[in-house]
């Protein structure tokens, strides 16, 4: 019985559910706002499908790649056509949250039951079934968590939203993924400077370092001690050696990268790096680092479009907070503004150490800081008519139901 609810392809089901409702709804949108979050997301499907074409890894495993990230961006833009009302970010936030956070409640309950002495791993076969990958998704989905704990105030979601931030906090740490705690830090640090309630961050902060003090495993601890020591870490010096041959290969095919999963292929890799001061590579080995996978994988094109895809999230984060500053009516989107920027830096730092740039979560954010931009756009421009004399027409919808939040935000 698991093994077959284990085969269904849920995701598989549910895109084809969604996409059958929105070509026959006469009342949804089909085609996407015309910006920069289209554009770019369109330029990537087309630059990932050109880079395929002339990527050298095994062919098989260009395919698998190439069609997972297709999909995965096609229904992002359709997402993106669908986000127009707030209630419906809220509630692609909620899903974003429940999706990944589960695991980090689960994480965080063996955490406990364990003593810290089990690593914290996703589920078996996805994006963040790795330890390094679920620390990126944990630390990602954090701001979030602290968004929806201002927004919603009633007791009995409050305190749900409380226990879920301690327990994915303490999933995230034992993941023991090095690259988590980096990327931890990172955020905690962001999210000190973004948050309204910095004694509330602090506190938490405190009482994390407290407990880890006093009471993370040995093989917890030596293992984060090795950051320090990376010279001498055998994982580390292999990381070390990969991001060595992305930047030597890039420099071989600048534009397009050698396509998904290049270095799967060791023996053209070694022959094309022959004469180079680089260690062989022994079989496939991933590159690790959201940087030199996207330069590796679809050259200096790709990782630009990445950057900017990146800047593109940052901006719109900016925006958020810095046109609603001050507005009690907007104080929902001006912390949502902030978390998605604490979010996008744990993203980069975890992410450097980790295969995450075609990673669902990221591409999920950016559409949301986007389509809250646009929503925020069209309330000011409807306030600036109302002033003028102009009929004014309230683009931002209030949530409905049990989560709705309080006026104070």
């Amino acid at each position: 019985m698991d093994e077959f609810f284990a085969s269904v392809p849920y995701a598989l089901i549910v895109a084809a559910l969604t996409l059958i409702m929105w070509l026959i709804s006469r009342s949804e949108p089909k085609i996407p706002p015309l910006n920069k979050t289209t554009a770019l997301l369109l330029m990537l499907m087309v630059w990932i499908a050109v880079t395929s074409l002339f990527g050298i890894g095994p062919s098989d495993q260009i395919y698998d790649k190439w069609q997972l990230a297709e999909k995965m961006l096609l229904m992002t833009l359709i997402t993106y056509t669908l986000l127009t009302s707030r209630e419906r970010v809220e509630q692609l936030i909620i899903v974003v949250v429940i999706s990944v956070g589960f695991w980090g409640l689960r994480g965080g309950l063996i955490t406990i039951l364990t003593g810290g002495g089990s690593r914290v791993s996703g589920p078996i076969g996805s994006m963040i079934g790795d330890n390094n990958d679920l620390g990126v998704a944990l630390t990602m989905i954090l701001p979030l968590i602290f968004y929806l704990r201002e927004r919603y105030k009633q007791f009995i979601v409050k305190w749900p939203i409380q226990i879920l931030i301690g327990l994915t906090i303490l999933g995230d740490i034992f993941t023991y993924s090095r690259g988590a705690l980096v990327a931890m830090i990172a955020m905690g640090t962001m999210l000190w400077l973004r948050a309204r309630n910095k004694l509330m961050v602090f506190i938490v902060v405190l009482i994390t370092g407290v407990g880890l003090w006093y009471f993370a495993p040995a093989e917890w601890t030596e293992r984060m001690l090795t950051i320090e020591t990376y010279q001498t870490d055998g994982s580390a010096e292999g990381r070390l050696n990969q991001w060595h041959r992305v930047w030597l290969f890039a420099h071989m095919r600048p534009i397009v990268g050698g396509g998904f999963h290049w270095s799967y292929n060791p023996n053209l890799v070694n022959h094309l790096l022959a004469g180079y001061n680089v260690p062989k590579l022994e079989g496939p080995l991933a590159p690790h680092s959201i940087w030199f996978e996207m330069l590796g994988d679809h050259g200096f094109v790709g990782l630009g479009l990445f950057i900017m895809i990146l800047a593109s999230v940052f901006t719109d984060a900016h925006y958020l907070v810095r046109r609603t500053r001050g507005d009690p009516d907007l104080l929902w989107a001006n912390n949502l503004g902030r978390m998605i920027q604490v979010s996008l830096v744990g993203y980069c730092a975890g992410g450097s150490f980790a295969t995450q740039a075609m990673y669902d979560g990221l591409y999920a954010i950016m559409v949301i800081a986007a389509a809250t931009r646009l929503l925020i756009a069209a309330e000011l421009r409807s306030r600036r008519l109302a002033a003028r004399g102009a009929p004014r027409f309230g683009l931002v919808a209030r949530p409905v139901g049990v989560l709705t939040p309080q006026s104070s935000g």
